[in-house]
């Protein structure tokens, strides 16, 4: 294969390589939306910001770039992602600041709200994130897809895009891989044919008798009536 199409085949492996990282991390952004759970990546997750509890920092509906961290990374000041024991959202995690650290108990409290969270303030063992920064683009297409007429509008642009990014190249590359096929099965018959003269020649049949032996062949392969 020649160093150009060595390129061309490279420039689409890559772009399709793009796509799926594109295609995985839009899986990432839609289960952590579905579940309600945190997928890491790497140390990284995404999450979803219902409240207002920790505005003007973090404004309600707006997703956020969360590292992976334990309970021994923890300082005064951090705002910290746990599993909250409070029973109005048991089982569900919370995002607020931590303004004490009391042995395994780290007093948490939320920038707007009144007073910090008391008996349900964060536990060590229930910590698993500290958050780094709101993420703009990701909360703009979020709130696109709690409604459906947006998440389809999504899906629709995305598969569009991809495709049509991938797929010029796409046919391109798979109608010179026809072309270089078809130029090979055109060598293979010149070949034949040389070896076949070649026979011929080596043999001394004369063309008058290599017409006469063609047409019996003829005669004998026509359909008798």
């Amino acid at each position: 294969m020649s160093k150009a199409k060595w390129k061309k085949a490279a420039k689409i492996t890559f772009e399709v390589l793009a796509g799926v990282i594109l295609m995985a991390l839009f899986a990432v952004f839609i289960l952590t939306k579905i579940t309600g759970k945190p997928i890491f990546v790497g140390d990284k997750t995404t999450m979803w910001v219902m409240t207002q509890s920790m505005s003007p920092t973090i404004a309600p509906k707006t997703y956020i770039l969360v590292e992976r961290i334990t309970a021994d990374d923890v300082e005064v000041g951090d705002i910290v992602v746990f599993e909250s024991t409070d029973p109005r959202i048991s089982g569900h995690y919370n995002t607020h600041r931590v303004i004490k650290i009391d042995g395994d108990t780290f007093v948490t409290k939320g920038d707007n709200n009144p007073g910090d969270d008391g008996k349900y303030s964060a536990q060590a063992d229930k910590i698993i994130g500290r958050y780094v920064r709101t993420l703009p683009v990701m909360t703009f297409l979020a709130r696109l897809v709690l409604s459906t007429a947006g998440f389809i509008t999504i899906m629709v642009i995305f598969v569009l895009a991809t495709v049509l990014c991938v797929l010029p190249d796409l046919k391109s590359f798979f109608k010179e891989k026809d072309k270089e096929n078809e130029e090979a099965k055109q060598r293979e018959k010149n070949r034949l044919v040389q070896e076949e003269l070649a026979r011929i020649e080596q043999e001394g049949v004369s063309i008058e008798d290599l017409q006469e032996e063609l047409k019996d062949k003829e005669h004998k392969e026509s359909p008798k009536g």
